[in-house]
C-alpha cells in the first residue's frame, strides 16, 4: 500500500512538473514571437440593403483605415485589428429622384491560426483556427424622415482556413532591362465562415412611440437576435520587404453579411476593400 502511495505521488509531481513546464514553455514561445504593427488605409466599394425601410439597393465608395498588432511565425499566428470606414451611399430610383444615406463602420476582430504540420512544407503554409467580430453599422437617411437613423450590431464567431506561398526571390535576376533584387515575398489567401452568428438591431420600422411618452430611446425597439444570419468574408495578401524586417502588403478583402430569416427586416451588407498597409516590426 505505501508503495503504491509512493508511485502515485511521484507520478502526480512529474505530471505536474511536466504541466509547469508545458506552460512556461508556451509563456516563453509568446513572448519571443515577432510583433508587428499594421497601418493600412484604402477604399472601401460597398452594397447594402434594408427591407425594415426601404426595398432598395444603395452603393457606394467609402474611405477605410485599419490598424492592427499581429504576432505572427511560421506555426502560430495572433492578431488584433480595429477597421473604420465611413461614406455616403447613393440609390437612383429614377432618373429625376435619388436618395443617399451616410454610414459609419466600425469593426474590431480577434483571431487565432495555428499551422497544419502534415499539409505544410518549406513553400507552402496551412494554418486553420478561429476569430472573433463585433461589427457596428451606424446609417442617416434623411429621406426617410422619422426612420432615418438606424444603429446595427453584428457579433460572429468564425472559422479560418489560411494558406500561404513563400514567393522570395534569393538572387538578383533581370527581365528585359528590368533589375529585381533579392527580396523576401509572399502570398496568402484566408476565408472566414460564421459559426455562430447574432445580431442587435430594430424591430420591423427603426422609429417608436418612446419619444411621444418619455422622450426618445436610442435601442427603444432594438432586438437581441441570437443563432441568427451569416457571415462570410476572404483576404488576398501580398507582402513584400521594404526596409529592415518592414515591410508593405497589398490587399483585397471581400466581407459579406446577412441577417435572419425574416425578409421584412432583413438586412444584407457586402464590402469590397482595397487596401495597402505599413507592416513594422518591433520585435
Amino acid at each position: 500500500m505505501h508503495k503504491l502511495l509512493i508511485h502515485l505521488a511521484l507520478c502526480l509531481s512529474f505530471c505536474n512538473a511536466f504541466g509547469q513546464e508545458s506552460q512556461s514553455q508556451k509563456v516563453k514561445y509568446r513572448k519571443t514571437m515577432p510583433v508587428f504593427l499594421d497601418l493600412a488605409a484604402g477604399i472601401n466599394s460597398s452594397k447594402f440593403i434594408d427591407f425594415g425601410t426601404s426595398p432598395l439597393y444603395y452603393k457606394g465608395s467609402l474611405m477605410a483605415f485599419y490598424i492592427g498588432l499581429r504576432k505572427e511565425t511560421v506555426k502560430r499566428e495572433i492578431t488584433y485589428t480595429g477597421f473604420y470606414s465611413f461614406g455616403n451611399y447613393f440609390m437612383n430610383y429614377n432618373r429625376i429622384s435619388s436618395a443617399s444615406s451616410g454610414i459609419s463602420n466600425v469593426s474590431i476582430r480577434h483571431s487565432r491560426l495555428y499551422q497544419v504540420n502534415a499539409f505544410s512544407n518549406k513553400l507552402y503554409n496551412l494554418k486553420v483556427g478561429g476569430s472573433i467580430d463585433m461589427t457596428e453599422l451606424m446609417r442617416i437617411n434623411e429621406s426617410l424622415l422619422n426612420n432615418q437613423f438606424g444603429f446595427d450590431m453584428f457579433f460572429n464567431v468564425m472559422g479560418s482556413v489560411k494558406i500561404s506561398k513563400n514567393i522570395s526571390n534569393l538572387n538578383t535576376k533581370r527581365i528585359w532591362f528590368i533589375k529585381i533584387k533579392p527580396k523576401d515575398r509572399k502570398i496568402s489567401y484566408q476565408i472566414d465562415c460564421g459559426i455562430l452568428n447574432a445580431t442587435y438591431r430594430n424591430n420591423f420600422i427603426y422609429s417608436n412611440s418612446t419619444a411621444v411618452y418619455n422622450g426618445a430611446k436610442l435601442f427603444g425597439s432594438h432586438n437581441l437576435n441570437l443563432f441568427s444570419g451569416f457571415r462570410m468574408s476572404s483576404r488576398l495578401n501580398y507582402e513584400h520587404t521594404i526596409f529592415g524586417n518592414n515591410s508593405l502588403k497589398y490587399s483585397y478583402i471581400w466581407d459579406a453579411m446577412m441577417t435572419g430569416k425574416d425578409k421584412q427586416d432583413r438586412m444584407q451588407l457586402a464590402n469590397n476593400y482595397l487596401l495597402v498597409s505599413l507592416n513594422i516590426k518591433f520585435r
